[in-house]
């Protein structure tokens, strides 16, 4: 037995770990070392870790640390022996950190998950210091330490890193020379933190263990911090303009003193005030340093400053990527930007569109077709047969004039074979609907030409990569930030055939500059954000363009996703209180209404007063044959009447034909004819004298 329990000290010594079970086994070689396992003091510190971890610890897996004193030194050795033995609500591991070993070599104490921590130690701040941080886990620290240190302890930085943190002072009983009777009391402290603007922490009381119970068990031994706020503390924020998320308060109000502290304005700077004014703090906002390395690169400034902890917060549209993760913490995503195209569209209309564009090619067509079929039905109802028109090729023309007669209101057509002439009710129903007809196809026309050249067109636009592929569009972009190294990144056909000859710019406006003086040789699309380019598109950037007739397009393929957080330094230990309140912010709608108040303020302060933005492909609004088809049902049922009248009027003058065929005239009984002596001839007619006047008397 002694054999194996010298093993499991030697694996310990190795890997300065105990891996402790809860078999019974293990537990009675435990047992059998305990050499002062019936002093009373190390009853009650038994019975006191006991209730502090059944009520308070037992949600999540227990990680013990323990110092030297209590891993090296017999009699501690076997207090903590006694400890573990009473643990059996729990799992548990037991980590030992020395005097020498560096923090790194405690990183697994830092796992994600549900994790507690008590710490069994006698120089606090050199072993809580070694320990780090903890977010959403509660520290019990059991310390033999003085009352003074514990004091100091408390005062000082290290205790602000652990918000659920409490302290039991056992000093007074771990004393081997401690001869008493009477076991001395157990003070249980704990801290409020950022009590005042320069964000001091203070040693509180809780109760006192006494007698194997809490004198004051009513008392919450992990109560909730922060009840007031940070008393007005200051957190250091590092920014750089990225409008509308963050920017100077210039860009919406020109007269805005720039040493004013409400000179930044922004969708994520409206929220962090908000923040700042539900949790009592104050915001003093820096512009990023400058490094000789990131000189042209905006985000990882401020992520520099985070990591050399010139700064609390970082804000400036940072994307949250997994390379970042380990060097920043990040909150909940505040905003989702995706990677997107801004091409170039024009208001100007083109000749042909002004005259054909209102219809459609089908309607075109179908009315032409109407036109030269209506010339046969009425030119057979009016002469009864259609071989004038084969015989005659000018009455063809005629009849065409006669057509589009009806389309200019004209029925004054004097010719004798004349439908306007005609005394056939037939060809009369047919002029009469297809009089109708031309009247609506007119009426049509000139009120959509009217609407299609006075009103402002949609004209048609690129939203996706596929159109702009189609349209043979170029890909330019920035030559600096993130957007420069996801160009090769993608196996797709169709983004290797935009990234094929890719232009690189220094600045946005330039690039835009360059988009405009260069469209009528190429077509360019400017690959970047979507929020940095909807504003672009808002603001009065594009005031110079106005004049001609042209605007930025802001496609509405998200072509590369991305998520916006607000970054923190490394283990930043508020951050999950930040981010409920982010969330917060977001189930309530009012980050909503921050950026709906940002995007109408971007509006109205523009000069141009409006936004180009479509949520939607604008299309031409044509009338289809789909519009229009009443107006041919109407010509139809007016034809079929017609030719029913012509049916009518065809049996009319057949059943009148053979009713005169029927008529038999008597013939007389001889012939009489008529002497020539009595027609009278030029001859014998006598002229009259004085047949011509004299032109004078």
């Amino acid at each position: 037995m002694k054999f194996l329990t010298f093993r499991l000290l030697i694996f310990s010594v190795v890997f300065n770990k105990y891996v402790v079970s809860i078999s019974h086994l293990e537990n009675h070689i435990l047992h059998l070392n305990v050499v002062h396992k019936d002093k009373q003091e190390v009853k009650v510190l038994s019975s006191l870790t006991n209730i502090v971890i059944n009520k308070y610890l037992s949600r999540c897996h227990l990680n013990i640390i323990v110092d030297d004193l209590f891993g090296n030194d017999r009699y501690h050795k076997d207090v903590l022996n006694f400890v573990l033995l009473s643990i059996q609500s729990v799992s548990y591991e037991v980590y030992h950190i020395s005097r020498h070993s560096a923090k790194v070599k405690t990183s697994k104490v830092s796992e994600p998950g549900c994790r507690n921590y008590m710490i069994l130690c006698h120089d606090l701040d050199h072993t809580v210091a070694k320990f780090g941080y903890a977010f959403n886990s509660r520290v019990f620290v059991v310390t033999s330490d003085s009352k003074w240190h514990i004091k100091e302890f408390f005062n000082g930085k290290v205790a602000q890193h652990l918000m659920d943190l409490l302290v039991a002072d056992v000093g007074p009983i771990l004393h081997e020379s401690n001869n008493e009777k009477a076991v001395p009391d157990i003070n249980l402290y704990t801290h409020d933190i950022y009590v005042d603007s320069l964000g001091n922490s203070v040693q509180k009381i809780l109760t006192t263990w006494k007698k194997n119970r809490l004198t004051r068990p009513e008392v919450n031994l992990y109560p909730s911090k922060l009840d007031h706020g940070f008393q007005g503390h200051r957190f250091i924020l590092s920014a750089i303009d990225k409008p509308p998320l963050i920017f100077r308060s210039s860009h919406l109000r020109p007269d805005t003193d720039q040493n004013d502290s409400n000179y930044w304005d922004g969708i994520e700077i409206r929220l962090l005030r908000m923040i700042a004014q539900t949790l009592n703090f104050t915001l003093d906002i820096h512009d990023a340093s400058f490094s000789k390395d990131m000189m042209n690169e905006p985000e990882q400034r401020i992520i520099n400053d985070l990591i050399e902890k010139k700064a609390d917060f970082g804000l400036s549209g940072i994307y949250i990527t997994n390379s970042r993760y380990p060097i920043v913490d990040f909150s909940p995503v505040l905003v989702r930007d995706c990677g997107t195209f801004l091409s170039l569209g024009s208001f100007a209309l083109s000749k042909y569109r002004a005259i054909f564009g209102p219809f459609h090619w089908s309607i075109w067509f179908m009315v032409l077709f109407t036109y030269i079929l209506a010339i046969f039905p009425i030119a057979f109802t009016n002469n009864q047969n259609v071989k004038m028109l084969c015989n005659t090729p000018k009455e063809i023309e005629n009849m065409c004039c006669y057509m589009f007669g009806t389309f200019t209101n004209l029925f004054t057509f004097k010719g004798t074979r004349s439908w306007t002439n005609t005394k056939t009710g037939s060809t009369r129903l047919f002029i009469g609907t297809y009089w109708i007809f031309t009247i609506i196809i007119t009426t049509a026309y000139t009120s959509s030409i009217i609407a299609f050249i006075t009103l402002p067109a949609q004209p048609m636009t690129a939203d996706t990569s596929y159109e702009l592929m189609q349209e043979k569009y170029r890909t330019i972009t920035l030559n600096k930030g993130v957007w420069k190294k996801y160009l090769n990144a993608t196996d797709d056909i169709v983004s290797k055939e935009l990234f094929k000859n890719v232009k690189f710019m220094t600045t946005l406006e330039d690039a835009m500059d360059f988009i405009v003086k260069t469209r009528f040789i190429l077509d360019y699309a400017f690959l970047g954000s979507k929020i940095s380019l909807t504003y672009l598109s808002q603001s009065n950037f594009i005031e110079k363009y106005n004049n001609r007739k042209i605007f930025f397009h802001v496609g509405s393929e998200c072509y590369i996703p991305f998520n916006i957080g607000l970054a923190y330094k490394k283990n930043f230990q508020f951050r999950n209180l930040f981010g409920d309140i982010i969330l917060r912010s977001q189930q309530s709608g009012l980050l909503y209404k921050i950026k709906k108040d940002i995007e109408w303020e971007i509006i109205q302060g523009s000069k141009t007063k409006q936004s180009l933005t479509y949520k939607t492909k604008p299309v031409d609004r044509q009338l289809t044959l789909d519009d229009v088809q009443g107006m041919f049902v109407l010509l139809v049922v007016g034809m079929l009447v017609a030719s029913f009248m012509l049916t009518i009027e065809y049996a009319v003058r057949w059943w009148t034909k053979k009713q005169k065929a029927r008529i038999i005239f008597p013939k007389p009984p001889f012939k009489t004819s008529r002497s020539m002596s009595m027609i009278p001839s030029i001859q014998s007619i006598p002229l009259p004298d004085n047949q011509f006047r004299p032109l004078s008397n």
